[in-house]
């Protein structure tokens, strides 16, 4: 009885042995990129709900409005075409008061530099009127006068030179005042052409409101003669267009996220043709899949899919190998160049023993491909299975890089750092 306690006591405490093993042999810190294409989806979806019940809510008030079509002789199809001119006359209204913005934004600009030359030219004026008045003051001094007023022949020089100079400022001075005056009046004739385009668009702007009041009027008319609050049926339409026009403008964003996360570049494209997919295991340390209370280094990551999904080539390349290997089951590697190759396990091979391309029961065959072959980015090679040592229909994808070595994973590198961006979360392996 005693041995029997010892054994079960010995047996106990090997297995904590093996689960604390199991604890802190993970030699690895895992950060998680927050927003996948798998989010985006998630919210495109969201928003697509909201705006079906949005739209929903908008035939609920139209069919309100029908039931009543019968009394006044008005349609629910003329207060919606009102409803949708005055949306068509906010819109025009928002476009004219931003083009007038520019322009007025113009003319303040040519009003600036218009002030700025007239300073100038009146500076320069003020400095000819002066010389002008020196001239007219001075201008009958002849040479004699100069030369006997003059102590000496280069104090009469110096004068003479003086008063040359002066001519000659006075000449450039009103050089300087036409290119002034030219200049003010391209800018006179700038400044008139914005503020007639200015004025056109503020007649526009004007125009717009007063037809936008006049369909409001016309509306509510309408609304009164079916016996309906104005201002509730035009909050009721106002709100549920606005709220509408809000999800659909969020949905396009949304949209142009997803668009721009499927065409980030990256060395090579996603290897399954479907969109229903599940990334299961990483590359990195992870439990023995197998249900062994040990860890061990997974090479790849593992898309979970159907049965005969198709495989891509994630890139040009040569295949290396087409054919079954060890516990990857039926597989090919594809050679991309710089020594890195691509890897496909757990292929289908339910045509096995057909000929090239294999057929199966399930009607797709095992390899489309051979060693040898020649293939491109995007390219049909095989299609998923769960042949070796596999738990389920799935694609282990690896990447074998020979110019890197990984202690745990050989040359088989992160495909993390190959694969594009936005269809799983991401998880960085790190030594």
């Amino acid at each position: 009885m005693l041995k029997t306690v010892k054994r079960a006591l010995i047996f106990i405490l090997s297995l904590m042995i093996v689960f604390a093993a199991t604890a802190f042999s993970m030699p690895c810190n895992e950060t998680v990129e927050a927003r996948t294409i798998f989010d985006v989806e998630r919210e495109i979806k969201e928003y697509q709900n909201e705006l079906k019940k949005l739209q929903n809510e908008l035939a609920e008030i139209s069919k309100n409005i029908s039931s009543i079509e019968n009394q006044s002789g008005q349609t629910a199809e003329l207060l919606a075409q009102y409803w949708a001119e005055i949306e068509a006359l906010d819109i025009e209204i928002t476009i004219n008061n931003a083009i007038m913005e520019s322009y007025d934004a113009k003319r303040a600009e040519v009003i600036t530099e218009k002030a700025i030359i007239e300073e100038d030219y009146e500076y320069r004026l003020s400095m000819y009127k002066k010389l002008m008045q020196f001239i007219y003051e001075n201008g009958n001094v002849n040479s004699f006068e100069l030369l006997f007023s003059a102590d000496s022949i280069s104090d009469y020089l110096t004068k003479r030179d003086h008063f040359n100079d002066i001519m000659n400022a006075a000449n450039l001075l009103l050089k300087e005042i036409e290119v002034s005056i030219a200049d003010l009046e391209a800018l006179d004739a700038e400044l008139s052409e914005t503020q007639s385009k200015y004025d056109g668009y503020l007649t526009e702007l004007n125009r717009s409101k007063l037809e936008r009041e006049q369909k409001i009027t016309e509306f509510e008319t309408i609304a009164e003669e079916l016996n309906l609050n104005s201002a509730e049926l035009s909050d009721q339409f106002g709100e549920k267009n606005v709220q509408i026009k809000e999800i659909k403008a969020k949905i396009a964003k949304l949209e142009e996220e997803r668009k721009k996360m499927y065409s980030m570049d990256s060395p090579f494209g996603w290897p399954v043709k479907t969109s229903s997919y599940r990334v299961t295991s990483q590359y990195g340390w992870r439990n023995d899949p197998f249900g062994k209370p040990t860890t061990e280094f997974h090479k790849g990551i593992d898309i979970a899919c159907s049965r005969g999904t198709p495989i891509l080539a994630v890139a040009d390349g040569v295949v290396t190998k087409a054919q079954e290997y060890g516990g990857y089951g039926e597989c090919i590697i594809v050679y991309h160049g710089d020594g890195i190759s691509s890897l496909y396990a757990h292929i289908d091979n339910s045509g096995k023993n057909g000929n090239l391309p294999y057929k199966g029961d399930n009607g797709k065959p095992t390899y489309h491909v051979k060693a040898g072959d020649h293939v491109k980015k995007g390219q049909v090679i095989a299609y998923v299975g769960t042949t070796g040592r596999s738990t389920g229909y799935h694609l282990h994808f690896g990447v074998i890089n020979n110019n890197e070595s990984h202690p745990q994973g050989g040359q088989y590198a992160d495909p993390n750092k190959y694969l594009p961006n936005g269809y799983y979360t991401k998880k960085t392996y790190n030594k």
